[in-house]
């Protein structure tokens, strides 16, 4: 079959655009990177594009039968802010912070940082919408918006071992690994998450992208990327830096310290309203000040986007002093992730080779977090080498100890996303499918918002042949979230252990799309609508869907300002 890949593109043009974006709202004010338990993060795409989708794929108008649910929170008495995020009539409009940020995250996903770890992706989620739920019932501004206005949320992983998080337009939110590792409890990456959701509530971006220009833009993304190069070549990152224009990022930062204060405000009250434990927010701020007093050194200060005060963290201690105090502990599934988070940074067969060691010390502490996350870790790296045995012989270790931390009435939760994903994967490896797909299915109906556990069904379903039923689920899923890479991926992988041409191509040309590869998508749903084989509503809706896409190119180069190709 043919596959065409997008040109490749030079990582300053890749990521201009979108580490602009991200030097504005970084939580830490560490360096950041330019880049899926559960999650219905579905991202609003164009009507008519997804009505294209919809009977290209022949697919039901009904949700999949695991459509997700939002499970009801327990509310708390709080003050309500006002919405004080409604900027100026030239700043974007929300439908306009959605648009920048689909484009943002277009250069995002095909970036080699950019974090495809379902269970860390669906952890994230997870967590983001228990968030924003008692953002709904504190009726905070924006978080009740309909129709075009509302935020659809994503929150995405980015491996990076520097310890921050940064919201991008429209409500998508990154977090680098190093700060999911450097983490001591659940309610700790909670309220980082909290201060972000704040930001893309009171529309921080909105405001501050208010008449900035293109020359702008460049020359602040230039600095960053300089501040990022620094761990890999100080004397070219010195020279980015130097090039750009010092003012403008100064007055850059004179707003978004305020906006900062406020975000603090806000994410308190959603951290406390969806039942974390507030004190994780103070003592994380004093961790992430004590980082980056060490990591900024030789940073210009002009780069230290939004440095921790010790009022900000004196701030959050007093708000929590208010507070009752209450037992909240992590639930088990964090250790896992923080394991999974540690394999993501790790890179290249050295890094393994250190962090086996790392996780065999966390596996003798007293603690058993930490014992839970070391034994996990093991299993992970053995299952990377193919040690499969071995991979289980941890897997079980680490189950017994998440048993043993979630005994009969401890708020911990029993069953672990993490644990059943690897156990279906380790299976499948084994050649034991049916049991990897039982394995699956029983996670899926625990977890019907899971990426990672139809993910998992998926490849058991391919593995034992079950081509028709993979498919049939796959086209509901990607119907009702059409800006999902996973489902167009393993949708283009059915089509082809199908022998269906066109719509493989199909599938692929809608995956290169959310990648921002446009050449390149374009020229498969080309080469699906000459391919033949299609009926007669797949030929027309994937010519409809090939004008769109050629449409939604060339807006997106007049936006940039270039030209097409000739």
């Amino acid at each position: 079959m043919q596959d065409i890949k997008s040109d490749p593109k030079t990582i300053f043009l890749r990521r201009t655009l979108a580490v602009w974006l991200m030097l504005g709202l970084t939580f830490s004010g560490l360096p950041v990177c330019a880049a899926t338990s559960a999650g219905d993060v579905s991202v609003e795409g164009n009507s008519a594009a997804i009505q294209n989708i919809g009977r290209a794929m022949q697919s039901p108008d009904a949700r999949p039968a695991n459509a997700p649910t939002r499970s009801a929170l327990r509310s708390q008495p709080t003050i309500v802010l006002p919405d004080m995020g409604d900027p100026g009539g030239d700043a974007l409009s929300r439908v306009d912070e959605r648009k920048y940020g689909e484009m943002i995250m277009r250069q995002i996903r095909p970036d080699p940082d950019y974090s495809n770890d379902l269970p860390l992706y669906d952890f994230l989620n997870q967590m983001e919408r228990r968030l924003l739920q008692a953002a709904k019932k504190l009726q905070l501004g924006g978080a009740n918006e309909q129709g075009s206005g509302a935020y659809n949320f994503e929150v995405f992983a980015v491996k990076d071992s520097s310890i921050n998080a940064f919201a991008l337009p429209g409500g998508f939110i990154g977090f680098h690994t190093g700060l999911i590792v450097s983490a001591e409890s659940d309610s700790e990456v909670a309220s980082v998450m909290g201060h972000e959701t704040g930001h893309v509530l009171q529309r921080h971006l909105a405001r501050q992208m208010d008449k900035q220009t293109t020359n702008t833009m460049i020359a602040i993304a230039g600095m960053v990327l300089g501040a990022l190069a620094m761990s890999r070549n100080p004397q070219a990152a010195a020279g980015l830096m130097q090039g750009g224009q010092a003012a403008a990022i100064n007055n850059q930062l004179s707003y978004s310290r305020d906006a900062e204060r406020e975000a603090d405000r806000i994410g308190f009250q959603i951290l406390e309203a969806s039942g974390y434990d507030v004190n994780g927010a103070p003592g994380f701020f004093q961790r992430l000040q004590k980082a980056t007093g060490i990591m900024d050194k030789g940073v210009p200060a002009y780069v230290r986007t939004h440095p921790l005060t010790t009022d900000r963290i004196a701030d959050m201690q007093d708000r929590a002093r208010t507070v009752v105090t209450r037992n909240v502990p992590s639930s088990v599934e964090f250790y896992f992730i923080k394991a999974r988070a540690r394999m993501e940074q790790a890179g290249s067969s050295s890094g393994l080779y250190d962090l086996k060691n790392t996780f065999d010390g966390l596996s003798k502490q007293p603690q058993i977090g930490k014992q839970i996350e070391g034994f996990y870790g093991l299993a992970l790296i053995a299952q990377r080498q193919g040690k499969i045995d071995q991979a289980e012989s941890n897997l079980q270790q680490a189950r017994n100890l998440a048993q043993k931390a979630s005994a009969p009435g401890s708020p911990i939760q029993r069953q672990s996303l993490s644990l059943d994903i690897t156990a279906s994967e380790l299976a499948l490896a084994k050649g034991k499918s049916e049991e990897a797909l039982q394995i699956a299915q029983a996670t899926l109906r625990a977890y019907p918002q899971s990426y990672a556990a139809g993910a998992a069904m998926i490849n058991a379903e391919l593995k034992l042949g079950r081509t028709n039923d993979a498919i049939t689920w796959l086209k509901a899923r990607a119907r009702s979230q059409p800006n999902e890479i996973v489902w167009w991926n393993l949708l283009s992988k059915s089509y082809d252990q199908a022998g269906n041409v066109p719509m493989r191509h199909y599938a692929l040309g809608e995956k290169y799309a959310l990648e921002g590869a446009w050449p390149s998508a374009i020229e498969q749903l080309r080469i699906a609508r000459s391919a033949g084989g299609a009926d007669f509503y797949q030929g027309s809706s994937i010519d409809a869907r090939l004008r769109e896409m050629q449409r939604q190119y060339q807006d997106e180069l007049k936006e940039q300002g270039k030209q097409a190709p000739g």
